[in-house]
């Protein structure tokens, strides 16, 4: 793996710098119009990818690709069925879509943008650094960074209760944000790089409104919803695993 200038340690006071600066833009133009938040939000974004990016010292994990082995390609391509189906459904087809008809159509993409690159750096990026190195001897290191990061990333959406936003709703969408989370570190390590992972969480918060309100009211049946994400987390557990003893293989054999 690619050394860091920083220790894992530095990385999470690093990482919580950015969540109260980010508050603090947030806060600035509160009141402000949409282009003017999204703007905020988005150069921000960026000066935060170039740290990140200057502290890392690049986008990859490995100085070679991981090969994945007989098995983890099985459960990559189920995988691969789970978040493309997801990805199609609601990000292609129903957000393009409505974006077409959007009032705010470049505020709300400056917005997305700024979520894809601030969150992805912020959690892909330095938080998942930090966490590799945290778990660096244990046996499933990839594996844990991984659902860690995705932890934090959950735990993350609960600042929208300080917008007003529902328990039950956010509970919800702190748990969905875990597993997409898991999600996202998966493509990080099979592609060695954060630019995929960027573009669809990108792709994923470009939706009508979201410069004008990111908050959700709609609660999905608990039933429903456990079964569904679950489903899915458990999907990717068994390929963050294969990944891990992929990985092991191939590093014992370099």
């Amino acid at each position: 793996m690619i050394k860091n200038r920083m220790s894992w340690g530095k990385e999470f006071w690093l990482a919580a710098l950015f969540l109260v600066l980010l508050m603090g833009v947030d806060f600035s133009v509160r009141g402000a119009g949409p282009l003017v938040r999204g703007g905020a939000r988005l150069i921000f974004a960026l000066v935060v990818a170039g740290i990140v990016f200057y502290v890392l010292g690049t986008m990859k994990i490995f100085q070679t690709k991981i090969k994945l082995g007989t098995f983890a390609k099985i459960w990559g391509f189920i995988f691969g069925i789970c978040l493309g189906g997801l990805f199609l459904l609601i990000s292609i087809l129903g957000h393009t879509a409505l974006m077409m008809h959007a009032k705010t159509v470049v505020a709300d993409t400056m917005m997305a943008l700024s979520a894809g690159i601030f969150e992805e750096f912020l959690c892909r990026g330095l938080l998942f650094s930090a966490f590799l190195s945290a778990f660096k001897q244990t046996k499933y290191k990839f594996t844990e960074a991984a659902l860690a990061s995705g932890i934090f990333f959950g735990l993350f959406h609960f600042m929208n209760l300080i917008s007003g936003q529902g328990f039950l709703p956010t509970l919800q969408q702190a748990t969905y944000a875990f597993v997409i989370g898991a999600i996202f570190a998966s493509i990080r390590l099979t592609t060695n790089t954060l630019t995929w992972v960027v573009l669809i969480h990108a792709l994923i918060d470009w939706q009508p409104g979201i410069s004008v309100t990111h908050t959700v009211s709609s609660l999905a049946s608990w039933l429903v919803f456990l079964a569904v994400w679950g489903t899915i987390l458990v999907v990717t557990v068994i390929f963050l695993i294969s990944f891990d003893i992929s990985s092991k293989r191939q590093l014992s054999l370099s």
